[in-house]
């Protein structure tokens, strides 16, 4: 198909045939991949702002928590670029299993570990998308 001027012109956010496309190929590829390598976790959005109590001084934000499955891999040495720890590791999340949401670095996740369950921080998220979220690939760090 081809594109015009126009519709170039509008940018990335529109929808056109290239990013559905991706949404065609690839959309189906993570939720599969995910349920049968995935661990099971908790993913636990927090909604921002929240809101603050001038009595306490304290700020409290909405939390909605997801039970999802994730892939959790080791990084590579070469990912570290800098910012990650030694014990940072990936996790590769299905964005159908929290309502096609984003994850932000304001969200953590619990995830199992041999000696019990750990919270984690997310450090660091790349989304990959067509007209829509197709997978999270999020770094987090055990606290």
């Amino acid at each position: 198909m081809l594109v015009g001027w126009r519709d170039w012109r509008r940018g990335p956010d529109v929808e056109g045939p290239f990013m559905s496309k991706a949404d065609d190929v690839f959309g189906p590829l993570a939720g599969p991949m995910v349920a049968e390598w995935g661990s099971s976790c908790t993913y636990i959005r927090v909604e921002d702002p929240g809101v603050y109590d001038p009595a306490t001084g304290q700020v409290t934000a909405t939390e909605t928590t997801y039970n999802v499955k994730a892939v959790m891999l080791e990084l590579e040495p070469k990912e570290y670029e800098g910012v990650f720890q030694q014990s940072d590791f990936k996790l590769i999340i299905d964005p159908g299993q929290i309502d096609n949401g984003y994850i932000k670095t304001s969200d953590r996740f619990v995830v199992p570990f041999p000696s019990g369950n750990k919270n984690c921080k997310v450090i660091d998220v790349v989304t990959y998308r067509g007209d829509n979220p197709i997978s999270f690939e999020v770094i987090v760090r055990p606290q």
